[in-house]
């Protein structure tokens, strides 16, 4: 079997913020209550009776996005120099 550790990749948007990659964990995102564009967009799931969102979260520095993945229990990778 393969190792269980999943890693999150980091990367900088242009926007200046920092954030993950890829197929993101819902432990790592932020659970909002989904809006019709959510529902009607099926990103929506029902959990304990209502409709909820899981959203990537983004961060000001790198290194906040390291330490959240981190204590989510997964390892950051950061982009490789070409």
């Amino acid at each position: 079997m393969f190792g269980s550790k999943v890693g999150l990749h980091v990367i900088q948007f242009p926007s200046g913020r920092f954030g993950y990659v890829g197929s993101v964990p819902a432990s790592c995102c932020k659970r909002v209550k989904a809006d019709r564009s959510a529902i009607m967009g099926c990103r929506a799931v029902r959990e304990d009776g209502e409709m909820v969102e899981y959203r990537p979260m983004s961060f000001e520095t790198q290194k906040e996005a390291i330490d959240h993945a981190n204590a989510c229990g997964f390892e950051a990778k950061l982009p490789v120099a070409a």
